[in-house]
């Protein structure tokens, strides 16, 4: 027997699509993130491990698991009332484990490119690929993962919703104004009949 498929069940929604190809570009950043972390450990510290496992790799799942859930705590919005105090002892060790995240992604770029020889020396000198490459890489990875996070953390479901958003609070379609008529009506003005009364000077007194 051969299975048929109708053309609304391979339909693929535009918000849903919209939302797996974010969530794929922030998977391959965070990957990214792991990979240099990982990279520039194991070159400050070497194959030292602990139970089979790596200084390196331990050190890297640490900074970049509390870079990821500071990201998504700080961007979700409190329900009611202020903040409370854990939210800025998060936003401390946050910040501590971003800016040491980043200088190691500079410290991993740098390395690769001492390792590798590029062919854009030839454009550009390789004292100045050393120092802006790594810088440029370092803080735009960071940025964008940020970014990208925040969006989740602030849209969650309504990101992978957008038709059913749309679908639900259709646009109000405009009516046309009911302009009045020009020709305004005038009161027509009867003559209204009054009787004559004679004044009594007017009046001739009788004679005997």
């Amino acid at each position: 027997m051969q299975a048929t498929f109708s053309l609304p069940q391979l339909r693929i929604r535009r918000g849903t699509l919209f939302g797996l190809l974010i969530l794929a570009a922030l998977l391959a950043f965070e990957i990214f993130n792991y990979s240099t972390t990982d990279f520039a450990l194991r070159d400050l510290l070497g194959d030292l491990r602990f139970a089979g496992i790596r200084w390196a790799t331990i050190l890297a799942i640490a900074f970049c698991g509390i870079d990821f859930a500071g990201i998504a705590r700080l961007f979700t919005p409190e329900v009611g009332g202020e903040e409370p105090k854990e939210v800025w002892y998060l936003f401390g060790a946050w910040l501590l484990a971003a800016t040491m995240n980043a200088m190691l992604t500079w410290w991993g770029v740098s390395i690769a490119i001492l390792e590798h020889q590029s062919l854009g020396n030839a454009v550009v000198g390789r004292e100045t690929l050393l120092k802006v490459v790594p810088v440029f890489v370092a803080i735009m990875v960071w940025l964008i993962r940020v970014l990208i996070i925040g969006t989740f953390s602030v849209a969650g479901e309504r990101l992978f919703s957008v038709e059913e958003a749309a679908s639900a609070h259709p646009r109000p379609q405009a009516q046309p104004s009911r302009r009045p008529s020009t020709t305004s009506r005038r009161p027509s003005h009867t003559p209204a009949y009054r009787p004559y009364s004679a004044s009594p000077s007017s009046r001739e007194n009788p004679r005997y």
